[in-house]
């Protein structure tokens, strides 16, 4: 078993559900702007661009596009700590993994002032190594793009390095980087539940992943 020394982790669902808070902030602007409702599925299939991009890729009302993503982030700001809960799991894992010298860094496909606000709100005491944003690649997930930068920067091997996500996009990201991918399916709102690249190991407790790295990390 090749031991795990770093960890990059997708960010919505994976480390925070960030989805209703996104859903609430996208929705008021394509009812405002261009009088539709949007679905939590409409979303789901926008996904991949960062936020403020899938609403200059969706408003129909082009003219507004500025002012709304202005208004979603506002919005997204704004009911952050009333909809995305303070998760203790996700904060004891994130600082026990810090403690133990574990290598930690964060590829999402938000953006980075949406990134920023969620990471303050969230009031974690650890920071990681490195991150990378929808704002920072030129091919968004499912191109492993975003995971190579993190290798290359921190020149982290591949063999010990594993990534942790919950999308079918995050999957294949993970296989194409050749890395051993694991799901998270912890969270309130899972965006896949069934994927077309099967990761190595599913989890739907953050305590089970917890044990489960701290058994590869006893056999250092």
């Amino acid at each position: 078993m090749r031991e795990i020394k770093h960890i990059i982790f997708d960010f919505d669902g994976t480390l925070a559900d960030t989805w209703p808070v996104m859903y609430l902030a996208c929705a008021a602007v394509f009812q405002k702007h261009d009088n539709r409702k949007v679905s939590i599925e409409d979303l789901y299939a926008m996904a991949g661009p960062t936020e403020p991009q899938i609403i200059e890729q969706h408003l129909v009302n082009r003219e507004s596009v500025e002012i709304a993503v202005n208004e979603f982030l506002f919005d997204y700001e704004q009911h952050h700590e009333e909809l995305v809960e303070r998760n203790a799991a996700i904060a004891d894992l994130l600082g026990s993994l810090r403690q133990a010298g574990v290598g930690m860094a964060l590829f999402t496909g938000k953006s980075r002032r949406t990134l920023d606000i969620s990471l303050n709100k969230l009031g974690w005491e650890i920071s990681f190594d490195k991150i990378v944003t929808g704002d920072d690649v030129k091919k968004r997930k499912p191109s492993a793009e975003g995971i190579d930068q993190i290798l290359n920067e921190l020149g982290w091997p591949r063999e010990h390095t594993i990534y942790v996500g919950d999308s079918n996009d995050d999957m294949q990201a993970g296989d194409e980087a050749g890395l051993r991918t694991f799901a998270a399916q912890w969270m309130a709102v899972v965006q896949d539940k069934h994927y077309q690249i099967e990761p190595e190991q599913m989890f739907s407790d953050v305590d089970e992943f917890k044990k489960f790295v701290w058994g590869q990390l006893a056999e250092r």
